[in-house]
């Protein structure tokens, strides 16, 4: 039976004494060193991953989730109104149903501030650890796609990426002041939690690459493709369009919505699975800020600044402290 083999240390000399410090070993050292990174983000960039789900999703949906990408979080939970341990699901105590589905959400929040606040750093998977690793967790702030319509909120479908500090200030400040965060809304509930959360003082992150490209969608990659630009004048950071399809998003893309079954397999083969020969794409060690550095907390400006191997963008030599949280 084939097997794939390593390359031993005695092949690597000779490879050096080959190649010298060409650009292709130069990339291979790259690729050992982002694959090294990979693996310390996911043991220091802890991402809790919770789902909403219907009983009657559990085998339908739930299982397939937790096959793909849902495999690649640290934890991976099933939000429900009733308890399976076949697939990881809990009973959160809510009534079911769309419109219900605000409710669930305040009850899934609390269930994981009692339950996992101390155990995870981040309440939702490689490039979602990738984008985060400057970022503190006991700052409030808030990722997703945001459109700036009925207040302000991140789409659901997109997903919310929440801190700790972010959990808390839901939890212990806006669920129990009906003030701030009515029980019953007339809109989604992505739409409550976003309302809510700014209304406690947590912030909105710039989830764009360095280019503009945005990370989160709330649309099929298809629909994306065809149209990236597609309801951009609602959204707060809106996002640069490349010349062709395949520029319309960022190479560190972390969401995209409305997949089928099939679709979410057949993702997970096409990224994880495929490999090019001769092809070797890398990223920098670190990813650099968004555009809009007025929404990134100086702490993490700091660390990507301090950071030996890294090229400043343009748009950062002309940003002092002042201009950032």
């Amino acid at each position: 039976m084939f097997r794939h083999i390593l390359i031993s240390a005695s092949q690597l000399r000779e490879a050096e004494k080959e190649l010298g410090t060409s650009e292709d070993l130069q990339k291979a050292v790259q690729l050992v060193k982002e694959l090294q990174e990979a693996k310390r983000l996911y043991r220091d960039v802890r991402v809790f991953c919770w789902v909403l789900m219907y009983p009657g999703a559990h085998d339908t949906q739930a299982r397939h989730i937790k096959a793909t990408w849902g495999k690649r979080c640290n934890k991976l939970v099933f939000m429900s109104t009733e308890d399976d341990p076949s697939v990881g699901a809990i009973d959160v105590g809510s009534l079911e149903g769309y419109t219900k589905l605000w409710n669930k959400t305040r009850s899934a929040l609390k269930y994981i501030y009692k339950n996992h606040l101390e155990e995870f750093e981040y309440v939702l998977v490689d490039n979602l650890r990738y984008v985060l690793q400057d970022y503190d967790t006991n700052e409030p702030l808030y990722f997703g796609q945001h459109y700036k319509v009925y207040g302000g909120y991140n789409a659901g479908g997109a997903g919310h990426v929440m801190g700790r500090e972010a959990v808390r200030l839901f939890v212990e400040k806006a669920i129990p002041n009906h003030q701030i965060c009515r029980p019953e809304r007339s809109k989604g509930e992505d739409v409550g939690m976003g309302n809510c959360l700014q209304r406690v003082g947590v912030k909105i992150g710039d989830t764009r690459d360095h280019l503009g490209q945005g990370r989160f969608w709330q649309r099929h990659p298809a629909t994306v493709m065809k149209d990236p630009l597609g309801r951009m004048k609602h959204s707060r950071y809106p996002v640069t369009q490349g010349d062709s399809p395949q520029d319309c998003c960022s190479s560190t893309l972390i969401s995209f919505h409305k997949l089928s079954v099939e679709e979410l397999y057949m993702l997970d083969y096409l990224i994880y699975k495929v490999r090019v020969f001769g092809h070797i794409p890398i990223l920098p060690l670190k990813a650099a800020p968004p555009p809009n550095l007025n929404v990134v907390p100086k702490k993490t400006i700091e660390k990507f600044r301090e950071y030996e191997d890294t090229k400043l963008p343009e748009y950062m030599t002309e940003t002092t402290e002042n201009d950032t949280l």
